[in-house]
């Protein structure tokens, strides 16, 4: 079964009230599932490196055997959902780049009185770091906890308060990676307005504050800062159109100041639109875009002012088969770069990123799929320019 719902994002995309991308998730099933599944990657750069600077093999297998779990309970009035995934990475050709898998996600929805919610929630993120953001060809676990919770109303008409703290924090497993971890607190408030006739509009209040807990005066000589702090104040509007159409959108105005005197602050518009169509029962588009300023582990910048847009199709072609298709465009600008891994600012870069899977039952238990993804990032420094063309096939036994 399919639901609609304001998605729940990572921290380092927040905007107005975290980034809500308006996003179609599948909603797991009552009880506890389990599935273990065996993934094979194809990638012809896993080493994200531009051609022009290395010479030889870049591609590689990545086989990654998983237990994919899912859980949703109701507990009264209550209800938690859990979706995760662990597993361990086996590359054939770059061993050095084995690592963990860990991918978990949670949430809840404590019902506090006849309308009003306390809604927690947790991500958990344990993979190898993005070569492409690393620029050189490292063995390294990223880890990153994100958690939050919000305190809110379902009310149909009339206003009501809205309270959101949340924190996030990104470690890498190599020392000498760790310049690079990051820390995130946020806080929220503002006020809602619902009206079944017109929607949601929220007034929100936001402080974030981006924090590097590893600055030093040696590392402070290669530009670190000790971080920003970011507000954020916007309005945002969300409404369910018609039972094919529902959209979201925001606008604020952001004002990031670093903490550090060479880092230059910035000050500008923030938005976020989402939209999910559904022309048939078996069909739907997504929509989202978005600008907002973050806080990235080893991109090696102060913060990034990151604007981006995905469009995601999804076709059910019959009980037992799907495909998905979509595209997506990132820009971000670097603000306070640690001049660790080159001696070059890389200022902007650009990544574009189209993808295709397919997705079919071969017994009631059993499923199996293939997606292809292909992408590129152009950069004004070398090292960060590549492209990539990969594939994965996967199968899956539900128990």
């Amino acid at each position: 079964m399919t639901r609609l719902h304001y998605a729940r994002l990572p921290l380092a995309c927040s905007i107005i009230l975290g980034c809500p991308a308006f996003a179609q998730v599948e909603v797991p099933p009552d009880g506890l599932t389990v599935a273990p599944t065996v993934r094979m990657l194809y990638d012809d750069n896993v080493l994200r490196q531009s051609d022009d600077l290395v010479s030889g093999d870049k591609d590689d297998i990545r086989i990654t055997p998983a237990l994919d779990v899912t859980f949703r309970k109701n507990l009264g009035v209550h209800q938690v959902t859990v979706v995760g995934s662990l597993g361990y990475d086996f590359h054939q050709r770059y061993s050095n780049l084995d690592r963990e898998r860990v991918t978990l996600t949670a949430k809840g929805d404590v019902k506090v009185s006849a309308l009003c919610y306390l809604r927690p929630s947790a991500r958990l993120n344990f993979a190898q770091a993005d070569l492409a953001d690393q620029g050189m060809i490292v063995g390294n676990s990223e880890r990153t906890q994100d958690y939050a919770v919000t305190a809110e109303c379902d009310k149909p008409y009339g206003y009501y308060p809205v309270i959101k703290l949340g924190y996030l924090q990104t470690n890498n497993s190599v020392d000498s990676r760790r310049p690079f971890d990051i820390r995130t607190r946020s806080a929220g408030i503002g006020i809602a307005y619902s009206k079944a006739s017109l929607g949601d509009i929220r007034l929100m209040f936001n402080v974030e504050a981006f924090r590097r807990p590893h600055w030093s005066d040696e590392t402070s000589e290669l530009r670190m800062s000790r971080g920003a702090d970011n507000y954020r104040v916007g309005i945002e509007f969300k409404r369910a159109v018609a039972p094919r159409l529902s959209w979201s959108a925001g606008i604020g105005y952001i004002h990031t100041k670093a903490r550090d005197e060479r880092v230059d602050d910035y000050s500008g518009l923030g938005y976020h639109a989402g939209a999910v169509y559904r022309p048939s029962p078996r069909t739907s588009l997504t929509f989202d875009g978005s600008r907002s300023t973050s806080n990235q582990s080893n991109t090696g910048a102060t913060y990034i002012v990151l604007t981006n847009f995905s469009l995601r199709g999804n076709a059910t072609l019959s009980s037992r088969s799907s495909i998905q298709a979509g595209a997506s465009y990132a820009r971000r600008q670097f603000k306070g770069e640690l001049l660790i891994d080159t001696d070059m600012m890389r200022g902007t870069d650009e990544t574009i990123a189209l993808n295709a899977g397919y997705r079919f039952a071969l017994r009631s238990r059993l499923t199996a799929g293939v997606d292809v993804r292909h992408e590129w990032r152009e950069s004004a420094v070398e090292r960060y320019r590549y492209k990539s063309t990969s594939m994965m096939l996967s199968l899956g036994l539900t128990l």
